[in-house]
């Protein structure tokens, strides 16, 4: 089996949707990422049969969900006139801290952080309860198929309908997110990505996050993804007032955890192991270019460094700082909110599979993770867990 040719996929979707307006403002349309997406997943042995018809449906779904998308932003055209005012974005390896802090930040009353069934299914924007909770219901069986909602995936990283989530899964909308990487080896497309103008993603993510907030009482964005680190000049660019929090751990627990963390989320969809560069490759140099883009002027108190054993030894304590260093409030209403979170979180952990792990099964020594990344560890000042 392969799946139909991109082409036939948005023409199937039109049919579903009675819909055929693709062209979003700063990305126009699919085709081509598109295209070259399906040609790779359309490679010999990619793919196993299971992973074959999730991906069949996931892509019809997100086509789906793009055109109706598109017409929800033409009827209601007044989030135009929104304004994105100093968002926080959470940067950092994978495996660094930055979804239990993007959660956490998230539960704060004044902050709003996107929950994924907003970014899998952002139309019909409506905010009463009864479609609120269609969407939900929706996007809760989406992660079912996908085999998302699978013990193993769950310790790996817990996921949710209404959980905070990271902008690749916007991105996926736009058919150019690094989400689809995790899943397949899909080598053309990857490359492809990676030479995107993503001034204009993160422009369209910016026209996003106005429609979501259009007619609501105003709240700070706390948005995150690892993958962020790559694109700190595209984004202060999109958005001049940004404020930044850089996470960061130990390479010797995050690499094995991201090789873990690929191996199981490939099972789900591809025939073969991921490759050895897969996810990490994406994050290779970032650091440097970090620091260099942090030294510029007016850049570093807009910064904020967490580092991982700090942050699990004191949630709270972490989050009162990094509001401090950002010259935010931290009433008791906000830490009121943030301690709830904690203890319901700590309560739905304790239910999961465990998520194992070593350095000897990728095949390297903590002296090789110096070797790679020592260089990070001592500029960070990143405590070791060995």
């Amino acid at each position: 089996m392969s799946l139909p040719s991109a082409a036939e996929l948005m023409r199937a979707a039109e049919i579903e949707t009675a819909l055929d307006d693709w062209a979003l403002d700063h990305v126009g349309t699919p085709e081509r990422l598109l295209t070259t997406f399906v040609n790779d997943l359309n490679q010999p042995s990619n793919l196993h049969p299971r992973g074959e018809v999730r991906f069949y449906r996931f892509l019809m779904d997100i086509l789906t969900s793009r055109l109706k998308y598109v017409a929800d932003r033409k009827r209601h055209p007044g989030w135009r006139d929104e304004t994105v005012k100093a968002p926080i974005f959470i940067l950092g390896l994978p495996r660094s801290g930055t979804t239990f802090l993007h959660n956490l930040l998230g539960s704060d009353p004044l902050n709003r952080a996107p929950r994924l069934f907003e970014m899998h299914y952002p139309s019909p924007r409506a905010d009463d309860a009864f479609t609120r909770g269609l969407r939900e219901t929706k996007c809760q069986e989406r992660l079912g198929d996908l085999g998302l909602l699978d013990d193993d995936w769950l310790g790996v990283h817990p996921m949710g309908a209404d959980r905070a989530e990271e902008c690749l899964f916007f991105w996926e909308l736009l058919l150019a997110s690094a989400t689809f990487t995790a899943l397949a080896e899909l080598p053309t497309y990857q490359e492809i990505l990676f030479q995107q103008d993503f001034r204009a993603i993160y422009r369209e993510q910016r026209d996003f996050l106005k429609y979501l907030q259009h007619g609501l009482p105003p709240r700070r964005w706390v948005l995150k993804t690892p993958l962020h680190v790559r694109f700190l000049e595209e984004i202060v660019e999109v958005f001049p007032d940004a404020m930044f929090i850089h996470c960061h751990r130990d390479t010797a627990k995050i690499y094995p955890s991201i090789a873990n963390m690929a191996t199981v989320l490939h099972s789900k969809f591809a025939a073969a192991a991921p490759g050895e560069k897969s996810i990490v490759g994406d994050y290779d140099d970032t650091w440097e270019k970090a620091l260099e883009f942090r030294q510029r002027p007016g850049m570093a108190e807009r910064f904020v460094d967490v580092r991982f054993l700090d942050f699990r030894a004191d949630p709270i304590g972490t989050v009162r700082s990094i509001y401090s260093r950002l010259g935010l409030e931290f009433s008791e209403d906000r830490a009121a909110a943030m301690e709830a979170w904690l203890a319901n979180d700590s309560s739905e952990r304790s239910g999961r599979a465990h998520h194992q792990y070593s350095l000897a099964d990728i095949g390297m020594t903590e002296a090789d993770i110096d070797r790679i990344s020592g260089d990070y560890l001592k500029a960070f000042d990143v405590p070791l867990e060995r």
